[in-house]
């Protein structure tokens, strides 16, 4: 599989809070939403087109981080049985509880763009929503 994760290096620190391995789960957490629809889906590549949006929150008066968000753009090549399909998205990934007992939640909306998903949009709802 061709991959893309260059506008993310820079913050790969900042993944590394979510994941050990946060590409691999990127990759292996949007594949298999779509193998839970349609089991014999395989992703042919997974390519980041935009830099990264992020929203980060702390415990007030001690300055721990324990919330984060992140809304990226990306393009994805799935293939199944019914054919190939060329997708584009936006890729969020929200962890909370980042001090004790870290929850995450990804989400990968079709055809969404960041002013819609990032940052100044549902980003903000969704760093909140598993509270």
């Amino acid at each position: 599989m061709k991959t893309n994760f260059e506008k993310l290096l820079e913050t790969k620190y900042l993944l590394e809070l979510l994941s050990n391995k946060p590409f691999e789960e990127i990759i292996s957490s949007v594949e298999g939403m779509f193998i839970e629809q349609v089991p014999d889906t395989k992703m042919l590549s997974f390519e980041i087109t935009s830099s990264p949006q992020w929203l980060t929150g702390v415990k007030k008066n001690k300055g721990v981080l324990v919330r984060i968000g992140l809304a990226v753009a990306c393009d994805f090549i799935l293939q199944n049985g019914n054919g190939i399909y060329d997708l584009s998205a936006v890729f969020s990934w929200v962890g909370i509880n980042l001090d004790s007992k870290p929850v995450t939640k990804i989400w990968i909306d079709l055809d969404g763009t960041l002013e819609e998903f990032g940052d100044e949009g549902i980003l903000q709802l969704r760093i909140y929503d598993l509270d």
